[in-house]
């Protein structure tokens, strides 16, 4: 089959990008020091091509083809001067493409370790902290004082699933979830009034609201309505008796079999 005709195809966009993501915005020609882009935004770097994109041209390769010769690969990032010194004909021999590949290579890897070790940085709380799964219920009960249903397996399975639930919430929810079982076990309460627990938490209203909303999409409490007018009570999913079936779709099956939102407090 017959070779395409040489064409010089300009790099493309998201090409460019990567180019400019791995260049650490400084020249890959070693201990240059000119950046790519200066404060004003001005685009002060040039493309370079390893091997050329025409016939003629510095390193130009017979054997690849269009393409290869636009790819990432074949492109290096350099400023102004350096594009013009490397592509100069004289400095051919100096300039080969084995030494461009490695300035490439060298330059890009600094800034892709930097990268990974960033990515690396950038890890999930949750799951730096997780919780463990009891085999019996042994401990439960003797706090609870349920020891007539310790062992059953329906009940490891119902503390089982609370954990499930518990281990993804953000920390400081998870805390606050926490605190909030705390409490309402000193106080032998399955729900607390909103005004009890802003006072006792030191909290606005919003940020109740804020905390209540994700334990709600967690399927781990909700907040409301009381008895009394403009009364709202918080609750915790209940894990001994499950008596208390959170909905889905943030709607909240309640007690009496009624399907609400999250009140405004």
């Amino acid at each position: 089959m017959a070779k395409k005709t040489v064409e010089r195809l300009n790099p493309t966009p998201s090409t460019v990008k990567k180019l400019f993501a791995y260049s650490g915005n400084q020249c890959a020609v070693p201990d240059c020091q000119e950046q790519l882009v200066d404060v004003s935004g001005a685009m002060l770097g040039k493309v370079a091509h390893i091997c050329a994109a025409e016939k003629g041209g510095p390193r130009f390769d017979v054997d690849m083809s269009n393409e290869d010769r636009r790819a990432f690969e074949n492109l290096l990032l350099v400023c102004g001067k350096h594009h013009d010194i490397i592509d100069h004909q004289p400095n051919v021999t100096t300039y080969t493409v084995e030494v461009l590949g490695k300035y490439k290579a060298d330059h890009e890897d600094r800034f892709k370790r930097a990268e990974l070790q960033l990515i690396a940085q950038i890890t999930d709380t949750t799951q730096a902290r997780l919780p463990t799964y009891p085999e019996t219920l042994k401990r439960f009960g003797e706090v609870f004082d349920v020891t007539d249903s310790m062992n059953l397996d329906e009940e490891v399975a119902g503390l089982t699933t609370f954990i499930d639930r518990l281990k993804e919430l953000p920390l400081e929810e998870r805390a606050f979830a926490i605190k909030l079982a705390e409490r309402m076990r000193r106080r032998d309460v399955d729900d607390l009034p909103a005004e009890d627990v802003v006072g006792a938490f030191n909290l606005g209203k919003t940020r109740l609201r804020q905390h209540m909303t994700l334990l709600e999409h967690h399927l781990l409490g909700d907040i409301t309505e009381g008895h009394g007018y403009q009364q709202y009570i918080v609750r915790l999913w209940d894990p001994r008796s499950r008596r208390q079936s959170l909905g889905r779709d943030a709607g909240v099956l309640r007690k009496d079999g009624h399907h609400h939102r999250q009140p405004p407090l």
